[in-house]
């Protein structure tokens, strides 16, 4: 599946490209020579990586007949889905991003002349609750509890039921919370890596509590890069850190590193969001055996690196400014 030394190298067609998640993934497929198309919903390069052709492209809009068609006109070797609906949307705009769009995108990738692998990115919040449980292993059922888990479940059992018929070669990535390099300012660590730019004289931060699994988004996109060179994979794969690790821990970490951009700043708590996409579900890491076995994956990277990069990443404070600055609603995933 790797295009490394062929003649004519088919592209790497991402959507998403412009987010959190596509971003890493289009570095590292260009890193490992892949021509990458960057699907993006305008026409808008600034959030790219070097080297990659955006084409713009609402899956959710556009017909099926026409999608098809416009994927196919794309000569891709390997699709990567990290688009969807995550931050402050409205339920409709949820089963858009999570669930039509992955209908309609496995409909033109079955459609395609030859076959090429799907790499579908979902969520470790699909598995909801699973008390007893010392791991969240890919043969426990999904429990999902919040309208964005439900969703993403949705998501992969569309793309599950397409690989067990045999319309399309693909996996689901099951990710764990990702950090990491321009991680979105809504996420937890993501506004508070803003907020410490700005060397704010509050430092507004949600109720925070909890453990979860935490990964570096680089991890991820290496895991991605590792799904498509395959030569058979699961329908669904774990990526995380298999391990938990308080989210206080986390934000303490990501304080320290900010260094003299939080010295100032006065911590004030602000309520707790009416509605988390991470309700419903227990605190226990990923099992990412599965990962090891049929990847040959395993996470590279700890938490102060993927800390460390996402600190790197915001600017390190170029603006001083006394206002104060609120993290976003929803808390923690990336």
């Amino acid at each position: 599946m790797d295009p490394v030394g062929s003649a004519v190298r088919p592209a790497a067609v991402v959507l998403g490209a412009g987010g959190f998640v596509g971003r890493a993934v289009c570095a590292a497929l260009r890193t490992a020579g892949w021509p990458v198309v960057a699907v993006v919903r305008r026409t808008q390069s600034r959030d790219l990586p070097a080297g990659c052709r955006a084409v713009p492209l609402d899956v959710v809009r556009t017909d099926p007949g026409s999608l098809a068609a416009e994927l196919a006109a794309l000569r891709p070797g390997t699709v990567v889905n990290a688009a969807g609906a995550l931050w402050n949307v409205t339920d409709d705009e949820l089963a858009d991003g999570n669930v039509t769009l992955v209908e309609r995108l496995v409909g033109a990738v079955s459609a395609l002349p030859e076959p090429v692998r799907l790499v579908h990115i979902g969520s470790a919040y699909e598995y909801g609750a699973h008390p007893g449980q010392p791991r969240l292993a890919e043969t426990l059922p999904g429990r999902p509890a919040s309208r964005y888990a439900q969703t993403k479940l949705a998501g992969t059992r569309i793309v599950t039921a397409a690989v067990a018929s045999g319309r399309v070669d693909a996996v689901v990535l099951r990710i764990a919370v990702a950090v990491g390099p321009f991680a979105s300012r809504h996420s937890l660590l993501g506004g508070i890596a803003h907020q410490l730019a700005e060397r704010p004289s509050e430092l507004r931060l949600p109720l925070i509590s909890g453990v979860r699994d935490v990964v570096d988004v680089r991890d991820v996109a290496r895991a991605v890069l590792s799904a498509v060179r395959a030569y058979r994979v699961p329908p669904v794969v774990n990526i995380g850190s298999g391990v938990g690790v308080r989210l206080t821990d986390a934000v303490d970490a990501l304080i320290r590193i900010a260094g003299s951009n939080a010295a100032a700043a006065t911590v004030v708590r602000s309520p707790a969001p009416a509605v988390r996409r991470d309700a419903g579900i227990g605190e226990q890491p990923l099992d990412i055996g599965l990962a090891r076995r049929e990847l040959g994956w395993v996470p590279a990277r700890t938490l102060p690196d993927a800390l460390q990069a996402l600190w790197d990443s915001v600017g390190h404070g170029t603006t001083a400014s006394p206002s104060t600055f609120a993290v976003d609603g929803e808390s923690i995933h990336g």
